[in-house]
């Protein structure tokens, strides 16, 4: 699926991201890694494999798209240091030829030589890159707000839409919320939980079904 703003080309992706073609990047909102080892911690039963799985996911989305730079638009790992981030950093070494940047979420709070020692490149929100302003938080920034030149883009919300099947049945899909000059991406960790969203009229709502994506109308 594919959205124009301003000329630019963005690709909805069915691995709950978006590959912007001008940018020659990948963004993603809220991977949480690390959740599940935190869980687990605490006594709550996860399984184990859940980081594996994950970190495939990524490769499969950096393989498939060959991105120059890819976004995480914060709460990249869920909370304190355990054993997933050594995952995460043995895979992100492999890959020098992208540069990883991470605007920070509220649930990045390891110290940042974690992630110097990482390759990674830390922003702070909001960040500006051509015609978008990249955000963890659903914050309406000064410079974009009404403004039709600059594309907010942001997670957070884990959005969620709630769609009616046969019999009654209604089920939950992740995804794209698309409002004006903001889009919000859906969580890229299965292990999230989804946020309902209020739907305006002029809104667009592409849901993620099956491994595609479907427009709501």
């Amino acid at each position: 699926m594919q959205l124009q703003f301003l000329g630019n080309q963005i690709v909805l992706l069915a691995e709950r991201a978006i590959y912007i073609q001008d940018l020659e990047a990948i963004l993603i909102a809220d991977a949480h890694l690390g959740k599940a080892t935190h869980f687990r911690k605490a006594g709550i039963p996860v399984p184990s494999h859940i980081i594996e799985t994950e970190i495939s996911r990524l490769k499969t989305l950096i393989e498939n798209n060959h991105p120059k730079k890819v976004y995480f638009l914060g709460d990249l790992f869920h909370s304190q240091l355990n054993s997933e981030w050594q995952h995460l950093i043995d895979f992100i070494k492999l890959r020098e030829d992208i540069e990883f940047i991470l605007v920070k979420g509220n649930h990045d709070i390891l110290p940042e030589i974690n992630y110097h020692h990482s390759n990674f490149t830390l922003v702070e929100e909001p960040y500006k890159v051509g015609n978008f302003v990249l955000s963890h938080h659903p914050v309406n920034f000064d410079h974009t707000k009404n403004n039709p030149e600059l594309l907010h883009i942001y997670g957070h919300l884990h959005p969620g839409i709630k769609v009616k099947g046969k019999a009654r049945s209604s089920f939950n899909l992740p995804c794209f919320h698309f409002q004006k000059n903001q889009l919000v991406l859906p969580a890229f960790g299965k292990f999230t939980g989804l946020a309902n969203i209020k739907v305006k009229k002029s809104d667009k709502i592409y849901a993620i079904a099956n491994e595609s994506i479907i427009e709501i109308k």
